[in-house]
């Protein structure tokens, strides 16, 4: 399921000069519209690439740091944009009134003639992580209420916890003291982050908990799981499935 992300745009303050009946005027006005749709297009890119390059879910200031900010041609159009990474709270996007009061630029700006990467649907902008690998980091951060993945303790700990040691992604780890060495204990599963969207991932051996646990549900379909015991699997449409 794609996972969706919000974009709130408020074009503010039109010049009551405006006017829309002008051509040169109108001209201007549907260029801006365009202008933001594809700016909103380019922070829908930036935010997955972050996500990929840093496993962190990037604020909107570290996104304009790698895009820029947003400039428009018309004199009296501003824009306030505002990022909001919540996966449950809903911002509304709202074209000032006279813009929204036109059915033309309101048609544009809703339609997806320039968005690839965004849409519009009931007054809000979404946007759309395409890569599988950036929606599963995504939701592995979100259900962990966190905004990075860390490096992997490197002290005994009993609480589980999702982080990053030697170019493979942990999740569900807890570290034991063996051998006068720290080493992984249990996890729910642990891949090099080459390797996630084929395989090989291992697995816990505790089967209810590719039920249970929702970080199993983002494991690319057709990908190839071990268990901690050796036991071949494959992530198909209907789950994750042992291999005779």
């Amino acid at each position: 399921m794609k996972k969706l992300f919000f974009i709130f745009i408020f074009l503010s303050n039109i010049a009551f000069s405006l006017d829309l009946n002008d051509f040169e005027e109108r001209k201007s006005v549907l260029e801006d519209v365009k202008s933001i749709i594809l700016y909103e297009e380019s922070i829908a890119i930036a935010y997955e690439n972050y996500i990929l390059s840093n496993y962190s879910i990037p604020t909107l200031a570290q996104i304009k740091v790698l895009i820029g900010d947003l400039t428009t041609q018309v004199s009296g159009i501003t824009t306030t944009l505002t990022l909001n990474n919540s996966a449950i709270t809903k911002i509304s996007y709202a074209l000032n009134d006279t813009l929204k009061a036109d059915d033309s630029i309101k048609a544009l700006y809703d339609s997806n003639t320039f968005r690839k990467r965004t849409y519009v649907r009931n007054n809000e902008v979404y946007f759309i992580l395409e890569d599988v690998f950036a929606k599963h980091l995504y939701d592995l951060m979100k259900s962990s209420n966190i905004s990075v993945i860390n490096n992997c303790p490197i002290v005994v700990f009993t609480t589980a916890v999702n982080c990053k040691e030697n170019n493979h992604i942990y999740i569900g780890l807890t570290k034991k003291l063996e051998g006068g060495l720290v080493v992984p204990n249990t996890y729910l599963m642990v891949y090099h982050i080459d390797k996630f969207k084929t395989g090989p991932i291992i697995i816990t051996d505790d089967t209810s908990k590719h039920i249970t646990e929702s970080a199993f549900d983002s494991i690319p379909k057709g990908a190839l799981l071990y268990d901690t015991n050796g036991v071949k699997y494959l992530k198909t449409l209907d789950g994750i499935e042992v291999l005779k």
